[in-house]
């Protein structure tokens, strides 16, 4: 079982580097994201910057298409193996900053939201052993996509920073062994554990001692204040607001951004989401707008994308009502935005 079936997915939110982590990785095997996923949305992801966040659902769902497509159910697990630091923004900075692996848990654990809603990791001992245990916060069970990729991914960078390859773990996974364990055994390297009561890694205390090759201490200072900066942006934004901006983010190019459409997205009544909102000082079109004008200035800077089709993506149906609200955003026209910024029509 790679992943929870649709309709027991949690909600939440997670950054959108890890969905260009995985659409990456598929260019790397010669798979174009386009064959899987719609050109237009993968446009917007590869677009996005910094720490955006798209909804859990779709990720995971990105994920259960791939596997279906390509027919590989460790496909999650190679991605994640795969991961580059740039997909983690500047919590990466920060880990190559630290100065031994167990600092680099350390900061995980506090910079963790940075890369969404996706748990917390959690470090146990028990006597010479570490046991890395990844704490899903949502009350649906983990798709079992999500858990191969965040330990193939923690494997793969705890090798990284350390610059030692020989590392070694022994691996448990909450779900089913699939029919082909050898992609789990080359990514851990020890034994493999299936149908566990949570998925975790286990390996020596030692390691927790290793210094990362990359350590800088005056890097270290620079890059955990931009890190401190944005942590004070995302949990002083209500829960509410990231889970609406997700909705409309996500149903921007198809339309259905009303506020009827919304409501039922997040399974609750227009009145409620409008009182909500109000107790929040903000309105329904105050928040579409508000994620109208950051999707447009993502896909402005991209000069092959039209001004037409950014329209269209935008979910709007005549480029004229794009061109009016850009300039009652910004006060200028959609076209010397984009020159500003990117010297080109």
């Amino acid at each position: 079982m790679v992943s929870a079936h649709p309709s027991q997915t949690p909600g939440g939110v997670i950054a959108s580097l890890y969905a260009r982590g995985l659409l990456d990785y598929l260019r790397s095997r010669g798979v174009d994201p386009a064959r899987l996923y719609p050109e237009a949305r993968v446009r917007q992801l590869e677009s996005a910057r910094g720490h955006e966040e798209i909804p859990l659902t779709e990720w995971i769902g990105m994920f259960d298409r791939a596997v279906e497509t390509l027919g590989e159910p460790d496909l999650p697990l190679k991605a994640g193996a795969s991961l580059h630091v740039r997909h983690l923004g500047v919590l990466g900075h920060v880990l190559m900053s630290c100065a031994t692996l167990g600092e680099v848990a350390q900061q995980l654990a506090r910079y963790i939201r940075l890369l969404g809603q996706i748990g917390q990791p959690e470090v146990q001992r028990d006597g010479d052993r570490i046991h890395l245990l990844w704490i899903w916060p949502h009350p649906t069970p983990p798709a079992g996509a999500v858990a191969q990729f965040m330990l193939g991914a923690r494997s793969m960078f705890m090798r990284w920073l350390a610059d030692r390859p020989d590392l070694r773990y022994d691996a448990h996974f909450h779900f089913p062994a699939p029919p082909d364990t050898q992609a789990f055994e080359r990514v851990f390297g020890g034994e493999l554990h299936f149908d566990q009561p949570r998925s975790k890694m286990v390996f020596p205390d030692a390691y927790m001692a290793l210094p990362v090759a990359t350590a800088d201490e005056d890097l270290r200072q620079q890059v955990e204040a931009r890190a401190q900066s944005l942590l004070r942006v995302l949990e002083g934004e209500a829960p509410l607001l990231s889970a609406l901006k997700g909705v409309l983010a996500r149903n921007l190019a198809n339309g259905r951004v009303s506020l009827e459409e919304a409501a039922a997205a997040l399974d609750t009544s227009t009145r409620t989401l409008q009182r909500r909102l109000g107790s929040l000082g903000r309105s329904f079109q105050s928040v579409l707008d508000e994620v109208r004008l950051h999707a447009a200035e993502n896909l402005l800077r991209d000069p092959n994308v039209s001004l037409t089709q950014i329209a269209f993506l935008l979910g709007y149906t005549e480029q004229s009502t794009f061109h009016n609200a850009f300039r009652r955003w910004t006060g200028a026209s959609p076209g010397s935005w984009r020159r500003q910024q990117t010297g080109r029509d």
